[in-house]
């Protein structure tokens, strides 16, 4: 009988044993790191020539863009995690990593975040950060953020003269909510996520676009903007 006690209690501290071992910690590192391509090459700036889908030669300057409310979805379950205050300014020399520092843990299935500026922040100019003004992504004649800065040279393919090209894309019309699917997010481990955003769709699905073709190439407003920012809602993130 003593025998049979012993085994009972014996198997039921391996069962809470096991069980402690499984349980998932409250929260999790999380991390997003981004790489920018173009052409099938890691970008560089003010050296490098690229060809653009159109076939143009182009040489970057400067590419920066704001990613902004960063929103994580666990698909099965209905749990999200939002980040608070969530403006980070992406460039090609600066920074490419968002940090979201320790969230709730969940076996997320789903990215969510859009480029640019939401309309409330958008109106406002008395911001740090990130949105402080000064960081070279606010109008300087018109209250407003610019969603994203593409600059560079471009041969243009009918004169063969170098030119320059000047994308600033904002208006609240412009700003992109977007998702990704997620797959091996592990609730309680530490994940790091790497997204591509890949410049050649800049120019491409659904809107293409050829450089020297168009009436203009400072694209700030329009339709020509407007195309820009539908081509980066469609493709220009992947995660890797």
């Amino acid at each position: 009988m003593k025998n049979i006690l012993y085994i009972a209690l014996f198997s039921s501290l391996l069962i809470f044993s096991s069980c402690k071992d499984e349980e998932v910690p409250a929260t999790m590192a999380m991390n997003i790191t981004i790489e920018h391509v173009l052409d099938g090459q890691a970008l560089e700036l003010n050296g490098k020539s690229f060809t653009l889908p159109s076939g143009e030669d182009f040489t970057p300057k400067k590419f920066k863009y704001y990613i902004s409310n960063v929103v994580l979805t666990n698909s099965k379950t209905g749990e999200t995690y939002t980040e608070m205050d969530s403006y980070h300014l992406i460039s090609e020399d600066g920074n490419k990593n968002i940090n979201l520092g320790m969230i709730p843990s969940s076996n997320y299935d789903q990215l969510t975040f859009s480029i640019g500026v939401d309309e409330v922040a958008n109106g406002k100019i008395d911001q740090t950060g990130d949105l402080d003004p000064n960081s070279d992504m606010a109008w300087n004649w018109n209250t407003g953020y610019k969603f994203l800065v593409l600059e560079g040279e471009f041969t243009n393919a009918s004169s063969g003269d170098r030119q320059g090209l000047i994308m600033h894309i904002g208006t609240n019309d412009n700003f992109k909510t977007l998702s990704q699917p997620l797959s091996g997010v592990k609730a309680g481990m530490t994940t790091s996520i790497n997204l591509t955003s890949n410049l050649d769709e800049l120019f491409l699905d659904p809107n293409t676009l050829e450089i020297s073709e168009l009436e203009s190439t400072t694209i700030m407003f329009g339709e020509v903007a407007a195309q820009v920012a539908e081509n980066y809602s469609n493709g220009f993130f992947t995660v890797k």
